[in-house]
């Protein structure tokens, strides 16, 4: 569906007086841009110390970060209760026209601050700074920007978005001393083609040896640009282009699309990051969605294997998407699906690893649980991170940490069990589960929280809609 007239909505209807509705009550406090919130923390908080120096008390720094990481928390959370809870004030969450122009001039001359910023601090690994195509790639999206914005505010967006991004691609190189991730994709998609097991340890330009943590289906996504021996990251803007095109297709017409779309593509944190590699799995979980609603089994089967197989997250989204398809289907091909994303995920594991499940294991999970043990014993965690692991793991060591992610996704799913009955709340369960993982994970970047914001965006246009997707017993 493309949008238009919004179907009735009956939860939607105000209370009787009376009521002891928490989410009706509580609508003279809660503020209308909680998703604009939650992506300005997320570029306030960043990666680093900024804008503290790395000389800044420590117990300050760490009870700033620890402020933040609750408003992600309380942000998360409140959103992900709007999608789920019937009743819920959805008419709360929105963004006006000129807020949304503002925001998006504000965000290109962000992000054209930030790229100045990146040149500098990153001089010392080939990153040059050049004011002019700087300049002329601003322009060129204010333009995009000022001449679409009436009649074809999408594409003016994605254009500006895109035009921007050729910045770091011609001005700055990949270098693993500011982020190996795409350094070893690239070393273990030679691997991969060459035969050999992808899961051990490679020397980068940087002179460190460092494991393959991912899975393989990302480093087949990447492959391509190793065959043909071109920049990696354009896959990467390929798939983020794709990503918001396949969500305008459905969503276009959304009140809350367009907006979404300024918050993620003119994410002034998401351009300083050129570097990047999640957006193919992206695309996979929106095909998922996207199968799930329209019901083609085929599709349905065929991105679920891709997601699981392509990401550790995969994992947390299969027994959800489970859940929902024995409540909306004969539960014999619920669970076909999930056998068949299972076995094309093992298998394309055992190639990867050349039949060494051993070292996948290890270097993708057992890694993270060594590192947990490690730094709960000497207080090592990163103190710039956006989660809760440090204090619980200060109160009660790495068996605590676990103990609490174990018991925070039982929950989610636990309520998924109780309440998941239609396409939205599948989407907010998928982000509270996530957002439960990364506030207890042994490590959590700034980044990979924007999927926990992108899956909010796309629950609350299901929730707007009065959720006219695929639901269990239609």
């Amino acid at each position: 569906m493309t949008g238009g007239p919004l179907p009735a909505d009956p939860s939607a209807v105000k209370p009787a007086r009376g009521s002891r509705n928490p989410l009706w009550s509580a609508r003279r406090w809660v503020p209308k841009g909680v998703l604009v919130i939650f992506f300005l923390n997320l570029f306030l908080r960043g990666d680093g110390y900024f804008p503290f120096s790395k000389s800044v008390d420590p117990h300050l720094f760490s009870f700033v970060v620890l402020l933040q990481t609750l408003v992600l928390i309380v942000s998360s959370v409140w959103m992900a209760v709007v999608i789920i809870r019937p009743g819920s004030l959805v008419d709360q969450i929105g963004m006006s026209n000129r807020t949304q122009l503002a925001l998006a001039a504000v965000s290109l001359f962000l992000i054209a601050a930030l790229q100045v910023l990146n040149a500098r601090r990153f001089a010392e690994f080939g990153y040059v700074g050049r004011p002019v195509l700087l300049g002329v790639l601003l322009l060129g999206a204010s333009l995009a920007l000022a001449l679409l914005w009436g009649r074809n505010r999408f594409w003016g967006i994605l254009l500006a978005d895109l035009i921007l991004k050729v910045y770091p691609l011609v001005c700055f190189p990949i270098a693993a001393e500011r982020s190996d991730m795409l350094p070893i994709i690239g070393e273990a998609a030679r691997s991969m083609l060459a035969g050999e097991n992808i899961y051990r340890f490679y020397l980068l330009d940087s002179g460190v040896w460092t494991q393959m943590v991912r899975f393989p289906g990302l480093v087949m996504s990447y492959a391509p640009a190793t065959i043909l021996n071109f920049d990696p990251r354009l896959i990467t803007l390929a798939s983020e282009a794709l990503f918001f095109v396949l969500l305008f297709r459905r969503f276009g017409c959304n009140r809350l699309f367009s907006g979404g779309v300024i918050l993620l593509a003119l994410s002034p944190y998401w351009h300083f990051r050129h570097e990047l590699y999640e957006a193919p799995f992206w695309v996979a979980l929106a095909v998922v969605l996207l199968a799930l609603e329209r019901r083609h089994s085929v599709a349905e089967v065929a991105a679920l294997s891709v997601v699981v197989c392509m990401h550790q997250w995969g994992l947390l989204v299969l027994p959800f998407v489970l859940l929902f398809l024995v409540r909306a289907r004969p539960w014999v091909y619920g669970l076909g699906v999930a056998a068949s994303a299972l076995g094309v995920g093992a298998l394309v594991v055992a190639v990867a690893s050349a039949g060494d499940l051993a070292a996948f294991w290890q270097h993708t999970v057992a890694y993270y649980a060594a590192t947990l043990t490690s730094w709960a014993q000497q207080d090592a965690f990163p103190r710039t991170s956006l989660y809760l692991t440090p204090f619980i793991a200060r109160a009660g060591g790495a068996a605590a940490v676990k103990a609490a992610s174990a018991l925070l996704v039982a929950a989610v799913f636990g309520w998924a069990c109780l309440r998941l009955k239609n396409l939205a709340q599948l989407v907010g369960f998928l982000a509270l589960t996530l957002l439960a993982v990364l506030v207890t994970n042994t490590v959590a970047w700034t980044y990979q929280y924007l999927l926990v914001g992108a899956l909010l965006w796309i629950g609350l246009m299901l929730r707007v809609e009065g959720e006219a997707g695929a639901a269990p017993g239609r």
